[in-house]
This record gives structure tokens, C-alpha cells and sequence, in this order.
């Protein structure tokens, strides 16, 4: 019995070891990450972002999704805020993410127009104030902003897991169709995956919309 306690002990401290690591893994790829994103040139980020724009108005019609939950940009995120103009005009009910006040890490979705009023939260991302919340569930579309991606559709976020969580009753479900938004240089090699991590159904970056099928992600546009 006592070497058993111990043998369990030991077993113990390697995953809590190992947890470590890979935590301090991804901070150090975030921070990468992050800098590489932010050296693009503004002349290349502008094609990049319409370009991007292009292919998730495609993707949008292709799939007649009504109901799109997006995001506002920050910190270098491809600014796609130029659609959502177009998505409105087409009939698209469209919601940004609003985040709770306290250190839940909880995060709701709202919905938003152009006449919507908005403030920004204590990241300093911009969010529509005195609007109704939507369920998740209702939408077709989730729009997500990401850090890294691999192939195998994971993706790496700032940490906080404030998606994970939004998803985590909706992990098995087609709808909405989780869409990550980046650049390719922020593609990565594969990533280990924490048991509470929700892959992407697909990816858009300037070179067009990809889907995640078995090892490798298959090109639609």
C-alpha cells in the first residue's frame, strides 16, 4: 500500500509537471504569436483583412447563415468589422461577445447593429451595451478570433477560455459553425490539446476558407 501511495504520488507530480510545461509552452507561443502578427505591415495587413472579408462573405452565403455571432479586433486580430455592414444590409442578425464584469471568465453573446451603443470592457474591446442577450445555440455562426492553429483545427487562444466555456454544452453540435478568423502566419504544428479545448469546424484567412477533415484541412474557396 505504501508503494503504491508513493508510485501514485510520483505519477501525480509528473502530470502537475507536465501540466506546467505546456502551460509555459503556450504563453511563450502566444507571446511569439502575437509579435509576429503584430510586425505585419500595415500595407499587407489591409490587403490581408479584405482579403479575408472576401472569403467570409462567400462562406456566409454559401451556407445562408442568418445569424452570425462575431467579434470586435483587437490586439492585431484581422479586422473583418468592414462585412459586417454588408451582412446587415444582406438581413444577417448579427452579436458580439460581452464579458462578465467579475473574474468568472463568463462571456454572453448581444445582439449588435451599427446604431447599436457600445463601450469597451476592461481589455479594452469594444462591446454593445443596453441590447438582448442570444443564446449561442440560435445562431448559425460563430466567428472566433484565435492566437494559433493547427491543422487538425485546434485552436490557441489568449488563455482566459472564455470561448471554451460558451461552447462546452454545444462541443458535439454542427450548429453554430465555429469559424476561426486569422492570418496563415499564425498557423502552427500541431498543438496538444487540454481535454476542455472545442476544435473549429474550419478556418478563414487571405487565402480562403479551409475545413477540418482528418490530418489535413480540405479548401472549399
Amino acid at each position: 500500500m505504501q508503494i503504491d501511495s508513493i508510485i501514485r504520488t510520483e505519477a501525480a507530480h509528473m502530470c502537475q509537471d507536465t501540466g506546467q510545461i505546456l502551460a509555459h509552452s503556450k504563453r511563450t507561443l502566444r507571446r511569439d504569436l502575437r509579435a509576429r502578427r503584430g510586425k505585419l505591415s500595415k500595407k499587407l495587413r489591409t490587403q490581408h483583412d479584405q482579403a479575408i472579408c472576401q472569403h467570409l462573405d462567400k462562406l456566409v452565403k454559401s451556407h445562408g447563415a442568418g445569424s452570425i455571432a462575431c467579434y470586435w479586433p483587437f490586439d492585431g486580430e484581422p479586422d473583418i468589422t468592414p462585412v459586417y455592414k454588408q451582412l446587415l444590409a444582406d438581413g444577417c442578425k448579427l452579436v458580439l461577445p460581452v464579458i462578465s464584469g467579475d473574474d468568472s471568465h463568463g462571456m454572453h453573446f448581444h445582439s449588435w447593429r451599427v446604431d447599436s451603443g457600445v463601450k469597451k470592457n476592461r481589455y479594452g474591446i469594444i462591446e454593445p451595451v443596453k441590447t438582448e442577450p442570444v443564446p449561442l445555440s440560435s445562431l448559425d455562426m460563430l466567428l472566433m478570433p484565435l492566437v494559433g492553429y493547427d491543422r487538425f483545427g485546434n485552436r490557441l487562444g489568449m488563455g482566459a477560455g472564455y470561448y471554451d466555456r460558451c461552447l462546452e454544452s454545444l462541443s458535439d453540435l454542427a450548429t453554430p459553425l465555429r469559424v476561426g478568423i486569422a492570418y496563415s502566419l499564425q498557423e502552427i504544428d500541431p498543438v496538444a490539446k487540454n481535454k476542455w479545448d472545442i476544435p473549429l469546424h474550419g478556418l478563414v484567412n487571405e487565402h480562403g476558407w479551409f475545413t477540418f477533415v482528418g490530418e489535413e484541412p480540405l479548401t472549399r474557396f
